[in-house]
């Protein structure tokens, strides 16, 4: 047994009141096994976590209970102690990569401090351990040498990962390791995880709210709700066959890819205040099928082999099942309301070839050499009254800049945005006040769209004085608070005097929804707006949009990278990568036919919630590319396993297929014929390779260079027009191709792709 929690309970102190976040936890974990750690926030799953390797704040501390690690109690060892075990055999990934990296320290740096600090080995060696280690993440070397805002996000996460595996520690606890991260990133993640966890024989704890990712990498799985584990056993058994009504809730409430359900479970309520003596079951405010027996404390039960879970009524379970898949069993609100739109059968919004470009510094002498950002290029599109349409990509594709551009948060370099007809670029003050009032938007990152020094209630009221919306102060309050229970933010008097500071992530998101609902705008601009929700709230946002196009008649663009939740929400969604649509058309169209190539690589990423299932990760082939300096033809010809030599190839792509070589593991055991090139520099749509003098064999490294392009894709050699030697230089030239425009589909979607 590599891990046992006897009865943990760690507590924190906060304005004078005990928070008993982690209130007597047990579990074990065997030497290769994965435990996934699932429940809403606030339930105490990131303090069981870093109780595990003692790093909590200030004020918190553990209390009582046991981590027997190895055959070691962690909970009464000391710091010096500990710090032997940090690292060396307990690694942990943290939520926020970005918070988890020093800022002013290159990357390499700290790669480097995490070696040294644990084991004696020269800053040469580090740096090459890590170089390696960089490899089986999916990073060049070269990023080493990078600052971590030089980096992307998923890039960050997963230099933490390296970090994490460095000491080939026997246990890693990696806690929302994949959050807010695009379905393709998260994927690659994902794959590195088990990748690395083979090599080195590791156990993970992994803590998130996504039971998909749960299903497809961990054996086990423990349920968490206000401090105490209501459900544990295998994964499957959690999936296939729950007991606890908690657990049958969180499962329903997740939307899938597969199977959009016509509505999902949203859970009621909040879980408890944990600063509060908890009696009973702590579900049972929530629970539909709670009892007067529910006001006694349930017994562990054991329903099957290391199948545990806490509830009275485990004889019930085909009656909870059968009942939890029912909106109603729930108390959901299902009633229509008066549609109070004015806008009944118009075309709402109509883009036409919208663009925005972004000046940089330039480059070379003196900065001469100007660069331009195209994070929008060249975009069309309707949305109709009552109608969803959904922006999907990866992040970098330009979706939030879309959102702004649209909401007049920022001015387009060309195109027209015209709404109802009338073209809003050219809004002025007063006309921009008021069109401001029919259209809000739901901004990605709630913690910094929030005023730090407003209560919830000043915020959500702040548009309703703005807009001299109400007749007095009390009108509006009702107002806020009517706001506030939409969202799902209940009970609501707990949280209209609080601060944002004093909120959870998800709790900050379901505010900024409210500040924009207030004002029943007949349109919405949703970025991103449940990525950072547990499941069940997640499901109750995504039902409040639904009935806001269905009963206030609200048109809305919603942006994500969860292909699951659009096509849950949406009626039409757009494909967008690198600022263009690649294809766009109805939902259920681009999910189940889809037509470009990225649109599959997309929907090939997403998890499935299915432990019986095995599902082929993709091979995301790379980043996405620098918007600054565009692919010749097709953006997306460069990841494209079905590109054509009509898809713009181009002297990059053979600079990418040299460097994936250079940093695989084996090399140069395995591409001892790439040692001999001193230089590589793309010229336009060529590349210009440098080899060393006394190492020129023409023809066995073109052939080696050749065989290799054809590996990474069969046309990417045909593509070439010329192979041209000018003593030890080789020059690869390409032509010059065309981007594909939207065409129709083979099945009404329009699709940006030679392949039609």
């Amino acid at each position: 047994m590599l891990l046992n929690l006897k009865n943990l309970k760690t507590y924190y102190r906060m304005n004078n009141q005990i928070i008993k976040a982690v209130d007597g936890v047990s579990f074990k974990l065997r030497s290769g096994e994965n435990l996934g750690l699932v429940g809403e926030s606030g339930c105490g799953k990131t303090t069981t976590a870093k109780s595990i390797n003692r790093i909590l704040p200030s004020n918190g501390g553990i209390v009582g209970g046991e981590i027997n690690f190895q055959g070691k109690d962690l909970a009464k060892l000391s710091d010096a102690e500990l710090n032997k075990i940090r690292w060396q055999e307990i690694a942990m990934v943290t939520q926020s990569a970005m918070n988890a990296l020093n800022p002013v320290y290159k990357i390499g740096d700290q790669m480097v401090e995490a070696f040294q600090t644990h084991i004696k080995i020269n800053r040469e060696e580090a740096l090459d351990r890590s170089a390696h280690l960089f490899s089986l993440v999916g990073l060049e070397k070269s990023r080493l040498k990078d600052y971590p805002h030089q980096l992307s996000g998923g890039m960050k996460q997963r230099v933490v990962i390296a970090m994490a595996m460095a000491l080939d520690p026997p246990l890693i606890i990696a806690d929302e390791p994949t959050t807010a991260l695009d379905v393709v990133v998260q994927d690659g993640i994902l794959k590195q995880f088990v990748y690395l966890q083979n090599k080195i024989d590791s156990s993970i704890i992994l803590v998130t709210h996504d039971i998909s990712v749960v299903a497809e990498l961990c054996q086990r799985t423990a349920v968490m709700y206000a401090g105490r584990i209501m459900e544990q056993g295998t994964t499957r058994e959690i999936f296939k066959e729950a007991y606890h009504p908690y657990t049958l809730g969180l499962i329903n409430a997740f939307p899938t890819l597969e199977a959009a359900k016509d509505n999902l479970i949203s859970i009621p309520g909040s879980p408890p205040n944990l600063a509060r003596d908890l009696n009973g079951c702590r579900f049972k405010d929530r629970c539909p099928f709670a009892t007067e027996l529910c006001e006694q404390d349930p017994e562990i039960t054991e329903v099957g082999p290391e199948h545990l879970v806490a509830c009275h009524y485990p004889e019930r379970v085909a009656e909870f099942r059968e009942k939890a898949a029912l909106p109603k069993t729930w108390d959901q609100d299902q009633s229509p309301v008066e549609i109070k739109s004015s806008v009944k059968d118009k075309d709402i919004l109509d883009v036409d070839g919208l663009r925005k470009v972004f000046n940089l510094k330039g480059e070379g002498f003196l900065g001469r050499k100007k660069r331009k950002l195209k994070a929008v290029d060249g975009v069309n599109f309707q949305v109709k009254a009552k109608e969803i349409l959904g922006f999907a990509g990866e992040s970098g594709s330009g979706k939030s800049t879309l959102g702004e551009l649209v909401a007049r948060l920022q001015k387009p370099t060309d195109g027209r945005i015209l709404y109802l007809g009338q073209d809003i670029s050219a809004l002025r003050k007063r006309e921009l006040k008021s069109f401001r009032e029919k259209l809000q938007v739901v901004f990605q990152d709630p913690y910094e769209t929030l005023n730090p020094r407003f209560t919830v209630m000043q915020t959500i009221m702040e548009p309703l004085k703005i807009h001299n919306i109400g007749d007095n102060f009390f009108e509006r309050l009702e107002m806020v608070k009517s706001a506030l229970h939409k969202a799902e933010l209940r009970p609501v008097d707990d949280f209209i005097d609080r601060f944002p500071h004093q909120l959870s992530g998800g709790q900050r998101q379901r505010v900024a929804l409210a500040r924009a609902i207030v004002l029943e705008p007949e349109f919405i601009i949703a970025d991103e707006p449940v990525s950072m929700l547990d499941v069940s709230v997640r499901a109750g946002i995504l039902n409040l949009l639904k009935r806001l196009r269905d009963d206030l008649g609200a048109s809305i663009i919603y942006i994500s990278h969860d292909l699951a939740t659009i096509r849950y929400v949406c009626d039409r969604t757009a494909i967008l990568y690198l600022g263009r649509i690649m294809e766009i058309g109805e939902t259920e169209t681009v999910i189940k036919n889809a037509a470009h190539p990225y649109t599959r690589l997309l929907l090939a990423a997403v998890p499935i919630p299915d432990p019986d299932r095995n599902r082929e990760r993709v091979d995301p082939r790379g980043e996405i590319p620098d918007p600054i300096d565009l692919p010749n033809g097709c953006r997306f010809h460069g990841r494209c396993v079905e590109a054509t030599p009509e898809c713009g190839f181009e002297g990059k792509d053979i600079e990418q297929v040299i460097i994936k070589a250079q940093n695989h593991p084996d090399y140069p055991e395995k591409y001892k014929e790439l040692e001999s090139i001193k230089n590589m520099e793309t010229n336009g749509y060529n590349i210009e390779i440098t080899l060393a003098p006394e190492k020129i064999e023409r023809d066995g490294f073109e052939n080696h260079l050749k065989k290799l392009a054809a590996d990474w894709n069969s046309s990417l050699p045909e593509a070439v027009t010329a192979w041209e030697w000018n003593s030890n230089k080789l020059t690869i030239k390409f032509d010059s191709k065309k981007e594909p425009e939207l065409r129709p589909g083979p099945d009404g979607q329009q699709v940006a792709c030679v392949l039609y």
